[in-house]
């Protein structure tokens, strides 16, 4: 097994395809008929494509872009044809070594996202798919023992890791049919408003702004996902840290973005309401940020509705969200 790179050669034993959506079997049942964003054969085609792309560059193949490219149009398709109404169902990493392989694709729809939200045409959103698809390739030349580490890593090994968007870069300069987007996406998504990113430290409007919105995709996804050193934080608190980072990490605009498309509580995140109800995220809207509609699932008391009414909170003034709350909530029934 190699030293090096973000992923095994083997296929990992466990289902990559589970997703990040409440997994009480109770929710379940109340939201099944909710659409999700994409089907399964689409993520474990992108699955596919990533962990291919690796395996080339690891033995030092040029990278399969055309594979790639159709793999990103798919995605693109399929995120344009179902992004308002459906949930959001990214893949939930279930084990610190998968943690870059499905944080890729993660990474890729959610800048598609972005990039649908700032009316980007077609083309230019492939370009920003496939960047994100690709931002982290570089972690390929980074010893395993430092990129799957289960802690903290030390200040030695932190400037270690403050290489990967270089090699990203020069990677994918070994194929000038790559396309500049997706190079500069991988050499400037940890580049900071202020100058305090890596590698080069460059600021403001010398950041590319494609790079910009894979970095935001890049920390949202990163926050909200399960490390071996930290739980993830829940949707509503990641936007939060997001949002202390402004003028600092992001600009204003680059946050205000990244807000108006995921919204204070996203489609699939799961709240409580002043009433003591909990409720499931079906419906963001857009005018209304703080009024979603809802699928109601536990009663004041606790127990489970018996049926999947809705309420829409822009008609239902008495209730309002009061907070954001997790599967454990589900725990402490019992």
């Amino acid at each position: 097994m190699p030293k090096t790179g973000f992923f095994v050669a083997t296929p990992p034993k466990v289902d990559l395809l589970e997703e990040k959506l409440p997994k009480d079997k109770g929710v379940q049942k109340l939201i099944k008929d909710i659409p999700v964003l994409l089907k399964p054969e689409i993520k474990k085609e992108a699955i596919d494509c990533i962990k291919a792309t690796v395996n080339d560059v690891r033995a030092g193949k040029l990278i399969d872009k055309e594979g790639a490219k159709k793999v990103v149009s798919t995605l693109v398709e399929e995120v344009m044809k179902n992004y308002k109404h459906t949930l959001l169902n990214l893949i939930d990493i279930r084990h610190h070594d998968e943690y870059t392989f499905a944080h890729s694709i993660n990474v890729c729809v959610l800048s598609i996202l972005m990039g649908i939200k700032k009316r980007m045409e077609k083309e230019e959103l492939e370009e920003l798919g496939l960047g994100g698809l690709l931002h982290d390739l570089g972690k390929i030349r980074i010893e395993h023992e430092i990129l799957n580490k289960p802690g903290k890593l030390t200040h030695e090994e932190i400037n270690v890791m403050k290489h990967h968007p270089t090699y990203g870069y020069e990677i994918l300069c070994f194929d000038q049919e790559i396309g500049e987007i997706p190079r500069e996406i991988a050499y400037q998504h940890h580049e900071q408003y202020d100058g305090g990113g890596y590698p080069r430290g460059i600021c403001g409007n010398a950041i590319h702004e494609y790079a910009t919105i894979a970095a935001l995709a890049d920390v949202y996804d990163a926050l909200t996902t399960n490390r071996p050193y930290r739980k993830s934080f829940l949707p509503h608190d990641a936007m939060r840290i997001m949002i202390t980072d402004t003028e600092t990490k992001f600009s204003h605009d680059a946050i205000r973005l990244f807000l108006e498309h995921m919204s204070i509580y996203p489609v699939g995140s799961m709240v409580r309401l002043n009433s003591g109800e909990v409720a499931v995220v079906i419906i963001s809207h857009e005018k209304a940020l703080i009024r979603p509609t809802l699928r109601m699932i536990l009663d004041p008391r606790g127990d489970y509705y018996p049926d999947a009414q809705e309420v829409d909170l822009r008609r239902d003034r008495k209730r309002f969200i009061v907070g954001s709350v997790g599967d454990d909530v589900f725990l402490k029934r019992h």
